[in-house]
């Protein structure tokens, strides 16, 4: 997630100037996951009016503002005023806002990089998305225009949920992050994979407060957060060479929030030891997610193409703290029923629920 180029080479900077801007970099990767903003180091061109992004890093937590890489892209003054402006001056910019080529509305912050002598060889750049930024204040302007209290406290309310759902998701990013640096540092396969599962199952979290505060609501549809759960778990396996599909089939279910971060939890325990588990003789297999609604009952399936519960590779018996996660959600945050139905190959887990919705929603 994080690439330097050769400053030396590129820029008429000393090779003491150029270390300082190496010691820099290499703590790029920590500054883009704990701040969740994408990181980059800017130098001065020869030109006076441009400057070359020579280091970046993306973070790992949450999606970048570029789904390409920004190394050794120009800049030039009329397009980055902030940037020239810092590396000319010394002087670091704040707040500064902005529309990138990729994606929405960003926020920059921007400081300068200095030598020995003081002189001015570089500028570290924070880059974030603050679309969900831009849209409170809009919703704090259509607030303050309305005339009639009923749509007041509607807006206002609307702007609690969305902030408080969204700084939950914050956090819980900051704490993922915090622990993915953990994990580095450790040299044990059994840690690491303890890790591995701490981090997945906060990521499922924070995905349900993203969805609800994007929406500003406090009904989720289970079935868009467990089609994007199933994606990450199949993108951040730790077994290489590995290919999983997932499908996700079904009617979109909308359920309270905290009835979604439970199922969430218990999807994302099911799906991740199926991926380690179910598969061990062979690198490839299919995982399907049935979703059925009957009146106020609902039905999750999770099935496999593995080995079987039978096998002592299988869910049953070596996931044992998973298992006992799901059972504890289902009967104490679902009021459910959790069980293995007779499956012809591999392993069927199912969890049944009931819900109550008085919301009638259309797309």
């Amino acid at each position: 997630m994080m690439g330097i180029l050769d400053v030396e080479r590129l820029t008429s900077l000393s090779n003491e100037q150029c270390e300082i801007i190496l010691d820099v970099a290499k703590n790029l990767q920590v500054i883009a996951d704990l701040s969740q903003a994408d990181i980059f180091i800017d130098c001065l061109l020869e030109e006076d009016n441009a400057s070359l992004i020579v280091a970046e890093a993306k973070p790992t937590t949450i999606a970048s503002l570029y789904k390409k890489s920004m190394l050794g892209q120009i800049a030039f003054e009329e397009m980055e005023p902030g940037v020239l402006f810092s590396l000319k001056t010394g002087k670091p910019i704040f707040g500064s806002r902005g529309i990138t080529k990729e994606r929405g509305i960003m926020q920059q912050d921007i400081v300068p990089i200095k030598d020995l002598h003081g002189e001015t060889i570089a500028v570290l750049i924070k880059e974030r998305d603050i679309s969900q930024v831009v849209q409170n204040e809009r919703n704090i302007e259509q607030l303050m225009k309305a005339t009639n209290s009923e749509d007041k406290q509607r807006v206002f309310q609307a702007i609690v949920v969305q902030e408080i759902h969204h700084r939950v998701k914050n956090n819980l990013q900051v704490i993922s992050s915090l622990l993915r640096l953990q994990m580095q540092r450790t040299h044990s396969e059994e840690v690491a994979e303890v890790f591995h599962d701490s981090i997945s199952r906060i990521s499922s979290m924070a995905l349900v407060h993203d969805y609800l505060a994007q929406r500003g609501i406090e009904e989720a549809d289970i079935k868009l957060l467990i089609q994007q759960i199933s994606t990450l778990l199949v993108s951040s396996s730790i077994i290489p060479d590995q290919h999983i599909a997932v499908s996700v089939e079904g009617e979109s279910i909308f359920c309270p929030s905290d009835k979604a971060t439970a199922v969430a939890l218990i999807v994302n325990e099911l799906v991740q030891n199926s991926i380690k588990h179910a598969f061990p003789s062979r690198n490839y297999g299919a995982i399907t997610i049935n979703l059925r609604q009957r009146k106020q009952m609902v039905t999750i399936t999770v099935t496999d193409d593995g080995c079987g519960i039978g096998d002592p590779f299988s869910i049953g018996e070596v996931s044992s703290l998973g298992l006992q996660l799901v059972e504890m959600l289902v009967e104490e945050k679902l009021q459910g029923v959790f069980s293995f139905p007779i499956s012809e190959k591999g392993t069927k887990v199912s969890i049944t629920f009931p819900i109550v919705s008085t919301e009638v929603h259309s797309y």
